[in-house]
């Protein structure tokens, strides 16, 4: 087995373009409410023309973790990317992860440096 093969399983087992859209879909709902939840700092320290709804969403990866040391089962994390609606330079990551079983586990949300 090669790293395609193993891309292919994993696509098929999780029904990849599904899951990649539910998670463009939560950051979008997560930045749609961002008044009353903890990306209101972020978008606090944006010039007063610009807001995080007007950052563009860009899929990035899939990070798999397989013999973490830190956890007993493999996870992984879908990473996307606001691009700055000026410059659309990478501007803010937000990591979603995932369990084994493809349930919801955590999120992950910065500035690059």
């Amino acid at each position: 087995m090669n790293l395609l093969d193993l891309e292919k399983l994993f696509n098929d087992a999780y029904l990849f373009e599904d899951l990649k859209m539910k998670s463009i879909k939560l950051l979008e709902e997560l930045i749609l409410n961002s008044d009353s939840n903890y990306l209101k700092e972020e978008e606090e320290k944006l010039p007063n023309n610009i807001k995080l709804k007007d950052f563009s969403i860009r899929y990035k990866c899939t990070e798999l973790f397989i013999n973490n040391h830190d956890r007993i089962y493999p996870f992984f994390r879908v990473c996307l990317e606001l691009l700055h609606p000026e410059t659309e330079i990478q501007q803010y990551y937000y990591d979603i992860e995932y369990t084994i079983d493809g349930k919801f586990s955590d999120e992950y949300f910065g500035m690059y440096k």
